[in-house]
């Protein structure tokens, strides 16, 4: 499986390009963002690995935030929790998640997870990068599927809520007053010769 997106910022000037590819074992979610906010430019290259029933593994971002560099790395060590460049999370052990704060690729590893029935709803809890102060935190999100490829989509702690439109993959479409794709590219299916 491998897949191509990309999305333009709607409240922002700026763009992410993704690719979703099935490894050996998992997932990785990898790509390409950047932004203007505030008279400065945004960019960031991010990789995350999902375990194959979609829980977060792994995650790495190198970038900058203005003139301030960016860069981190996280890991869930099995029964020890996140730890954030080698130093232990203290409040995430339970967390299965993450949600990079600047690009919609990382509601797809939540989607995929909770995988959904149509009409089921779920409240989640993902290890969230806010960028505004960039550090992590505890970010509970809320998903019910309303439709064959459409999420009621709530951030309480944000007041935020949405339906985002996702393909069959699970990557976002439509995020409303944040992100449209542009594009998605999905590979052939074989033909029968």
């Amino acid at each position: 499986m491998r897949h191509e997106i990309s999305w333009k910022r709607l409240d922002v000037t700026g763009h992410d390009r993704c690719t979703l590819v099935s490894e050996s074992g998992g997932y990785r979610i990898a790509g390409e963002a950047r932004w203007e906010e505030g008279g400065e430019t945004f960019t960031s290259t991010y990789e995350v690995w999902c375990a194959s029933d979609w829980a977060t593994r792994s995650a790495r971002v190198e970038g900058s935030f203005g003139a301030r560099p960016l860069s981190f790395s996280l890991e869930r060590v099995s029964g020890k929790g996140w730890y954030l460049d080698g130093a232990r999370i203290d409040f995430a052990d339970d967390l299965l998640d993450v949600d990079l704060g600047f690009t919609p690729a990382t509601n797809t590893n939540a989607i995929r997870r909770l995988d959904l029935a149509l009409g089921e709803r779920r409240e989640t809890t993902a290890l969230w990068f806010d960028t505004e102060d960039r550090s992590f935190k505890r970010l509970m999100q809320v998903y019910e599927r309303i439709g064959d490829n459409v999420y009621h989509y709530a951030s309480p702690q944000h007041g935020y809520e949405a339906e985002l439109g996702v393909s069959d993959t699970g990557l976002v479409l439509d995020y409303p007053d944040l992100w449209t794709a542009l594009d998605e590219q999905v590979p052939l299916k074989p033909q029968n010769t």
